[in-house]
């Protein structure tokens, strides 16, 4: 392992005595937090472990890819590891060749969907993610907060014009009565 104080970058702010501490540069992890007098100590990332922005965190362990995803681009010490589905074909990526297509020879061969492998608890991301189902969730959820406002807006509308009749009708009342006593 090898370490290193100059590999360091950013500085940022810690607790109250507004001590200035680095943080490390990605693909490197904390191995020592700063204190009173001494920086940040930093460790290039081993592998199977990476870091992927500047921090002040220890290198994080890579995913793996669980059962249906193969690995679609291995862990660097700087990104984690990418998996996507056996769904989708990759003939020419060896690890495609080891877990789907032994699989796809056996009878009940198991395979994730893209958006059902985020949940196998692999914390891994996907490649070709069709991201169109969350923007249309998104723009449902929009549409849908954008009718409560209206119809909200279109009841305070209401409730004023009842108001305000009310107002008029005691008004009214009031007049006739004066009338009525004159």
């Amino acid at each position: 392992m090898q370490s290193a104080e100059a590999r360091v970058h950013l500085r940022h702010h810690r607790g109250e005595g507004s001590s200035h501490c680095s943080r490390c540069a990605p693909g490197w992890g904390v191995v020592e937090h700063c204190s009173r007098g001494r920086d940040t100590k930093c460790a290039e990332c081993q592998p199977g472990s990476y870091s992927p922005h500047h921090g002040t965190q220890p290198c994080w362990l890579c995913s793996r890819c669980g059962p249906g995803l193969y690995e679609a681009k291995a862990c660097t010490t700087s990104s984690d590891t990418i998996c996507d589905s056996c769904l989708r074909q990759a003939p020419d990526n060896p690890d495609f060749r080891r877990k789907c297509q032994q699989q796809h020879h056996r009878e009940a061969a198991i395979y994730l969907a893209p958006e059902d492998a985020r949940n196998t608890g692999e914390q891994s991301e996907l490649v070709n993610v069709d991201l169109t189902r969350e923007i249309d969730a998104e723009r449902e959820r929009e549409r849908l907060l954008w009718q409560d406002a209206q119809a909200q807006l279109k009841e305070q509308q209401q409730m004023r014009a009842r108001a305000n009749s009310l107002q008029q009708q005691q008004h009214e009342h009031e007049q006739q009565r004066r009338q009525q006593l004159d």
